[in-house]
């Protein structure tokens, strides 16, 4: 392989990497689902102090970036054919997956009707999932708040991308446009509450495409070059750990907190990112690799949870947890084979010729 292809290579790793830290973090949220008693509660005591569901917020950056790479780098202007095919895309790579898995939360929500899945019956288990495959969640989360309450990041996001194309209409306004609504989103959120209607970290990801795409980048990614591996990890990983802790220390300013907690994680993105050579090293193959099954992974995790411990809440925490985490990765690897991947085949080329561009700052 040539240097260009290697630094290609490490640059789409990295991304991978990065998906795989957000999925991670989001787990870590998470993670009282699989407790119980005084332990769910520490836990979730921890998580007053220090705030790992930014995970959802690097998700966001990533996607309005890609957005910005594979989307609008071929865009003058509204083109309803290229709306069609990016719609169509869409549809293979999020709708498909998301309505399998509330289909099967339907399904075990037919079948445990009798005793509901954890500590939730039929009935709000039937609302979860037709606000899942609607895409409504994040409204429906705001009236009734549940453990299956994470379908409400996805349900934003197709918003967002049914929104999105209508801004191009604006033509030389749309820049204005999304730096208005990051402005708007930061102080005065029209939804409540706003943590479920963030659209700050979608917004943002598409302003640091266009950054990518200005002369005064090349100055910055020579800077990125400049710096270690290392150096760009450890700076990496406490731009994550900042970001965490700022989430949690803004709690009282709703709307602006999750612009601050996105602008630190952008620092964390564009070094990794935009680096030539592996990051991470020796520790990236194996985050890579649940990077890959993340999206599966997001969608089925708290569903196995709750059934694991339905079925095996007797056994000690030091099995149970690490059972809770194999069977999702189980289950996530298994929808990612046979739902995601044959789904999303066709586009995969042009997906991936997109990560390259997004990472070579979009010159063309």
């Amino acid at each position: 392989m040539t240097a260009a292809g290697k630094q290609h290579e490490h640059k789409n790793r990295n991304i991978q990497f990065l998906r795989g830290l957000a999925i991670i973090l989001v787990l870590f949220a998470h993670g009282s689902v699989m407790l119980a008693g005084a332990q769910a509660q520490a836990w979730d005591a921890l998580l007053q102090r220090i705030l790992p569901g930014i995970g959802v917020d690097l998700f966001f950056i990533i996607s309005g970036f890609l957005m910005g790479a594979t989307f609008l780098r071929k865009q003058q202007g509204f083109d309803a054919h290229a709306v069609y095919r990016f719609y169509c895309k869409r549809i293979r790579r999020v709708l498909a997956p998301t309505w399998f898995w509330a289909a099967a939360l339907l399904l075990l929500a037919l079948v445990e009707q009798e005793t509901g899945i954890g500590p939730y019956g039929l009935e709000l288990l039937l609302s979860v999932a037709a606000s899942a495959a609607f895409f409504l969640a994040n409204v429906f989360n705001a009236l009734e708040q549940s453990d299956f309450g994470y379908f409400w990041s996805i349900a934003l996001e197709v918003q967002f991308y049914l929104f999105f194309p209508l801004l191009l209409l604006l033509r030389n306004g749309f820049w204005p446009a999304v730096v208005a609504i990051v402005v708007w989103f930061s102080f005065a959120n029209p939804f409540e509450p706003a943590w479920l209607f963030r659209v700050n970290g979608l917004f943002i990801g598409l302003l640091l495409w266009k950054l990518s795409t200005l002369a005064v980048f090349e100055e910055i990614q020579a800077q990125i070059g400049a710096l270690g591996a290392g150096r760009k990890a450890w700076v990496a990983l406490l731009a994550v750990l900042a970001a965490a802790v700022v989430g949690s220390t803004f709690e009282a300013f709703e709307s602006f907190r999750w612009t601050a907690v996105t602008l630190i994680l952008a620092v964390a993105f564009v070094l990794v990112a935009f680096s030539d050579e592996l990051v991470f090293g020796v520790f990236s193959r194996p985050v890579e690799a649940i990077g890959t099954v993340s999206f599966s992974l997001y969608l089925c995790h708290i569903p196995v949870w709750l059934l694991t411990t339905a079925y095996a809440g007797a056994l000690p925490t030091a099995t149970r947890v690490p059972l809770c985490l194999a069977l999702s990765l189980l289950a996530a690897w298994l929808s990612y084979r046979f739902i995601e991947q044959p789904l999303t085949r066709p586009a995969r080329a042009e997906a991936s010729a997109g990560q390259v561009a997004c990472v070579e700052a979009g010159r063309r």
